[in-house]
């Protein structure tokens, strides 16, 4: 299916004013334990891909990287709580759209995307997919569109979190499908999917790497992609088949970028070695 617009997703590395202490020169950096924080519950796409990071990072700059896991609404109780942590470069924020981009618009959180972050570097372009369990009598999103039709906002449908980009490509999806779904919100993609696999819900959206061991399990149905392109890893059943006016790919990208608070412009020369080192690392390290 294609919708009016196309989701987008961002993973992105995000270090609170983490270069900035005016004290602090880019040759010393680091200079202790770098904490990386993940808005989400462990077991999700973004603690996995932050796991990956830490893992490749510790041996390359020299100290250790732990994981901090602060989840909640939609991300902003983790970006919060970098927004107000140290700024030295030492505290990372691996992040989604959802906290930056889409909950500064639909509430008010405590921190200002524009003011209290700067980008570090884009870590993952993840591809989205739909699923369901095996059992479902459904092989397309199609076939699952028409089945919502039959039953107007009864089929249970998870995402993690409301405004967050699998909400947002439910209600695309919805949209273009004209039909309605019974949303049901989680603290991140871990809770979302233990329901899932338990038949407490029907379908959701979520992330490669979360889902790939489910589906090549047998555990899991992939009845839909929401990218711009065929993700090789996960052959899509019913992929091909059309809705009337609709491709049934749902279109969605995937980004992650990092950030890093107002202080850090205040320490350019800080900056752009952490986030040139940075990026330089992961992408060399979690490439191979």
């Amino acid at each position: 299916m294609r919708f009016p617009m196309r989701s987008k997703t961002a993973l992105a590395l995000v270090a609170l004013s983490c270069l900035a202490a005016a004290p602090t020169r880019a040759q010393d950096f680091p200079s202790r334990i770098v904490r990386l924080v993940v808005a989400f519950p462990a077991g999700g796409p973004t603690d996995l891909v932050a796991r990956l990071i830490a893992d490749k990072l510790k041996p390359r700059i020299g100290q250790n990287v732990i994981i901090e896991n602060k989840p909640g609404a939609n991300g902003a109780i983790g970006a919060d709580y970098v927004a107000k942590g140290e700024a030295d470069g030492h505290l990372l924020f691996l992040t989604t759209v959802g906290a930056v981009a889409v909950t500064p618009h639909l509430s008010k959180p405590p921190y200002d995307t524009l003011r209290d972050f700067a980008p570090v570097t884009l870590v993952v372009r993840p591809t989205t997919i739909l699923v369901v369990k095996p059992e479902t009598a459904v092989n397309s999103a199609k076939e699952l569109a028409a089945l919502a039709a039959e039953k107007p906002g009864a089929i249970p449908f998870a995402s993690t979190g409301s405004g967050s980009t699998t909400h947002l490509a439910l209600e695309l999806y919805q949209s273009a499908a004209k039909v309605k779904f019974l949303h049901v919100p989680y603290r991140g993609a871990a809770p979302a999917l233990t329901d899932l696999l338990g038949g407490q819900v029907t379908a959701m959206f979520a992330d490669t790497p979360v889902l790939l061991p489910h589906i090549r399990a047998g555990k899991l149905k992939p009845i839909g992609a929401a990218s711009a392109s065929r993700n090789q890893l996960v052959r899509i059943v019913g992929a091909g088949e059309d809705a009337p006016g609709h491709r049934s790919e749902i279109t969605r990208r995937g980004r992650r970028c990092a950030r890093s608070s107002r202080r850090a412009r205040d320490a350019p020369a800080i900056r752009r070695r952490a986030g040139a080192d940075l990026e330089r690392r992961i992408w060399e390290n979690i490439e191979r």
